[in-house]
């Protein structure tokens, strides 16, 4: 049996499969190996994934992640899932990666991913060229959850919301600047902390100035990454995310004004792997 795995900032899905069959799926806290050790992976993989799996029973591991883009990296992954399913072939790739199989399969596009961070590649079917560097939260980011998280919070704090938004977000939040600033500096998973704002975004989205701030927030995604893939116009662009399933609509109203067309949107990438995993097992 296969063991994919899609794992984000914030979750991951591991999904078995006994051959075209899913038999299980399990859903545990994201492995990016940026926010986590060797240690805190094997921890969360002991707890919450190996005691609802017979290890003789999983063969290989197809496990994609956010972080996943240097051999050191890798390498912590794989060993932490090493420890747990020592018989298998595990294989550990970049998220964009899963993202580009899950939109396009053995096709071609430009494949994007805005969920709590964002990334973007262009893909041959085969493997995948990246144009820009993400560079996280700190710096990049653009259209994704934490970016949006980042652009709010900056409007609260310099007193910039309209007095009906700050009115709302006091009232469900109460936070006060030093619980902002410990949150941001102080305390783990601060993209997850910006990211966790569109809880409150979501629900108010119809307001004038949530919905500038949401298109500023893909405009900028896409003048920041799509603009740099040539024929970018021509090229079948897909999303995969649980932002750009969210905001779709204001995500494909964007699209409309830079001159392209969203040829698939996902709000994870678990579906098309699955469907990816299926085909490999076909030919």
């Amino acid at each position: 049996m296969k063991l994919i795995a899609d794992s984000g900032s914030t979750k991951t899905t591991w999904v078995l499969l006994d051959g075209a069959r899913v038999k299980k799926t399990i859903n545990t806290g994201g492995l990016n190996p940026y926010f986590h050790n060797s240690e805190s992976v094997e921890a969360v993989i002991r707890a919450d994934l190996a005691p609802f799996l017979v290890e003789d029973q999983v063969h290989e591991v197809h496990f994609y992640g956010a972080g996943c883009s240097t051999d050191y990296n890798n390498s912590m992954i794989r060993d932490a899932i090493r420890i747990f399913f020592r018989k298998s072939e595990i294989s550990v790739y970049h998220d964009i990666l899963g993202a580009a199989r899950a939109l396009f399969g053995n096709g071609s596009g430009i494949a994007c991913i805005l969920g709590t961070g964002c990334n973007s590649c262009y893909y041959d079917g085969t493997t995948t060229r990246s144009m820009v560097d993400s560079l996280g939260y700190l710096f990049g980011d653009e259209g994704a959850g934490s970016y949006l998280g980042k652009l709010f919070l900056r409007a609260y704090l310099r007193k910039e919301l309209p007095a009906e938004l700050r009115e709302a977000f006091d009232k469900q939040y109460g936070f006060t600047l030093e619980d902002i600033l410990n949150s941001l500096y102080n305390r783990p998973s601060p993209n997850r902390f910006l990211a966790s704002f569109s809880l409150f975004l979501s629900p108010n989205r119809e307001h004038p100035f949530i919905q500038e701030l949401l298109e500023r927030s893909f405009r900028d995604f896409f003048e920041a990454h799509i603009q740099r893939y040539e024929n970018y116009r021509q090229t079948p662009i897909g999303f995969i995310g649980s932002i750009a399933h969210i905001y779709r609509d204001v995500l494909e109203r964007v699209a409309e004004q830079e001159g392209v067309v969203i040829a698939r949107i996902l709000s994870s990438p678990a579906e098309g792997l699955i469907e990816y995993h299926r085909d490999i097992m076909l030919q």
